[in-house]
């Protein structure tokens, strides 16, 4: 015990309880259970060792081509997908503005402001 402890006892009017100590968990099924799974681990193991060791060897059979179906049509053109009234259509200029002057973009940026920076040209 330390120094404070000891001054706590002289001068506390209760008696402390002395420190119990806590037993640990003992899982009385842990000894079985674990003799179980070295088993199972085990069979497995045998299980492997004797199909590697095993004469007998297991033949792919190559897999035969199998025929086109009835319905395929072969070769097929790019048009002959489209049906007569569809054109096919140009969306790569789709949502585009084209200005033909800056003037008529109107002075939108003439209310801004400058933060952060000096307003006019410095010179040096």
């Amino acid at each position: 015990m330390g120094f404070v402890n000891r001054l706590k006892k002289v001068f506390s009017s209760k008696s402390e309880e002395s420190e119990v100590e806590v037993e640990e968990f003992h899982d009385p099924h842990q000894k079985k259970l674990t003799e179980d799974y070295v088993q199972r681990q085990q069979s497995v193991i045998d299980d492997a060792m004797n199909e590697l060791e095993s004469n007998v060897q297991k033949v792919k059979r190559e897999t035969e081509p199998t025929a086109a179906p009835a319905y395929d049509a072969g070769e097929v053109e790019v048009m002959d997908l489209l049906s007569a009234d569809e054109q096919p259509q140009d969306h790569s200029e789709l949502n585009t503005i084209e200005h033909q002057s800056v003037e008529k973009m109107g002075d939108h940026l003439e209310s801004a402001t400058i933060v952060g920076d000096l307003p006019e040209e410095v010179e040096f």
